[in-house]
């Protein structure tokens, strides 16, 4: 039987700069539901390269959750006055960079390219009921139990807070 991480299948690194400004855009990512991952390179997660992970659940899927996240231009002030936390601190990473040594205003190209998302469609139907549990209060478990796998650097919430998900169990799907 597979493990919980086998369900979760990431498909192919994009860079923001080409999920902006390339000719397919936007447009190459999926309105099912799932889950995304941040990273620092052309690489799927991994716990020394994640930046953010996330869950997108709503109606819009990953489509509408990512375009959120893909501004064509974040500037400082912006950033500075966005709520959450984790889109804050990816649109400073976009303005000065992963390692925060940069000094530009706004997003530059070079980090724009750098910095990639992934994004995995949920192994499951998050409206249909199984095994006793909500599908929806799964995939929220399952979304905690990536962050506490990959560590993300731009997640704010505590690592182990809330985990109902072993992560070494199967996951029995």
């Amino acid at each position: 039987m597979a493990t919980w991480k086998e369900h979760v299948v990431w498909q192919a690194p994009h860079s923001i700069h080409e999920l902006v400004h390339g000719p397919q855009g936007r447009r190459v990512i999926p309105t099912d539901r799932g889950f995304y991952a941040f990273v620092d390179g052309a690489t799927r997660p991994s716990p020394d390269r994640c930046l953010y992970v996330g869950i997108a659940a709503g109606k819009t899927g990953l489509y509408g959750r990512l375009g959120s996240y893909l501004r064509t231009s974040v500037t400082v002030g912006k950033a500075s006055s966005m709520k959450h936390q984790g889109k804050k601190r990816l649109s400073f990473a976009r303005i000065r960079g992963v390692d925060a040594t940069g000094t530009a205003a706004a997003n530059t190209p070079v980090n724009d390219k750098s910095i990639h998302v992934c994004w995995a469609i949920a192994p499951f139907d998050f409206d249909s009921a199984s095994k006793g549990k909500n599908e929806r209060e799964f995939a929220y478990m399952l979304e905690r139990a990536l962050i506490d796998f990959y560590r993300p650097l731009y997640n704010t919430a505590d690592w182990d807070r809330y985990n109902d998900f072993d992560l070494e169990d199967d996951a029995g799907f």
